[in-house]
C-alpha cells in the first residue's frame, strides 16, 4: 500500500547544530518498509523528517517546504530517481541530492550523477551508521558552501563600496585641485594689482 506523506517530525538536535534547528531530510521510495526505517534512524539522528511514497508527492512537498537534503530511490513508477532529482537540481539546487538503490545499474546511476549532479550514490541495503555519517558530511559541505557564497557575496559589495569610496575621493581631490589652482590665481592677481597700487603711490609721493 502507498505511504501517504506525514507533517514533519522533529527530534532532537544533533550535537553539532544544538543551538540550530535540525536539518530537514526528504526521503523518496515506493517502498514503505524503506521509508518506515529511513524515518526512524533519521529521527533517532535528530533530524526533521518527511516522507514521500513517489516523486510526485516528493515535488509536493518541496514546493511547500524548505528540505536541507533528498534521498531519493532510483527504481520508481512515472518518475524514476535520476529525473526526479534531476528536477529538484533545476528547482531547487540547494538542495542536497542523494541517490539510493538496490540494483546496480550503471546507466541510470550515470544518469542521475549527471543530470542531477547527486552529491553520494549509496546501495541498498545501507549501513546506518554510514548513511547518518554521509547525511552529516553532505550538510556540513552545504552548510561550508553558502558561508563561502554568503561571504564571497560581502566582499564583491566590499569591494563595490571601496571602489565607490576611491573615485568619490578622487573626484574631492581633483575638485580640491582645482579650487586650489583657482585661489592661487586670484592670490596672484590681486599680489600684481596690490603692486601696481604701490607702485602707483611710489610715482604718486616722488611728484610731491
Amino acid at each position: 500500500p502507498a505511504v501517504p506523506a506525514e507533517p514533519a517530525v522533529t527530534g532532537a538536535a544533533p550535537p553539532e547544530t544544538a543551538a540550530t534547528a535540525p536539518a530537514r531530510i526528504l526521503c523518496v521510495d515506493d517502498e514503505p518498509d524503506v521509508l518506515a526505517s529511513l524515518r526512524r534512524l533519521f529521527l533517532d539522528s535528530g533530524f526533521s523528517v518527511r516522507i514521500a511514497d513517489s516523486a510526485a508527492t516528493g515535488l509536493q512537498i518541496l514546493e511547500n517546504e524548505e528540505v536541507d537534503l533528498v534521498f531519493s530511490d532510483l527504481h520508481m513508477p512515472q518518475m524514476d530517481g535520476a529525473r526526479f532529482l534531476a528536477v529538484v537540481r533545476e528547482r531547487w539546487p540547494q538542495t542536497v541530492r542523494m541517490l539510493m538503490t538496490g540494483h546496480a545499474d550503471a546507466g541510470l546511476i550515470a544518469e542521475a550523477v549527471n543530470s542531477g549532479e547527486i552529491h553520494r550514490y549509496i546501495a541498498k541495503p545501507w549501513n546506518d551508521e554510514d548513511i547518518v555519517a554521509q547525511a552529516r558530511m553532505a550538510l556540513e559541505r552545504r552548510s561550508i558552501e553558502r558561508e563561502k557564497a554568503r561571504l564571497e557575496q560581502i566582499a564583491r559589495t566590499r569591494t563595490e563600496e571601496l571602489k565607490a569610496l576611491n573615485a568619490s575621493l578622487e573626484q574631492n581631490v581633483s575638485a580640491s585641485r582645482d579650487e586650489l589652482a583657482l585661489a592661487n590665481k586670484r592670490l596672484k592677481s590681486n599680489f600684481i594689482t596690490s603692486l601696481k597700487v604701490f607702485a602707483s603711490l611710489i610715482e604718486t609721493r616722488r611728484k610731491f
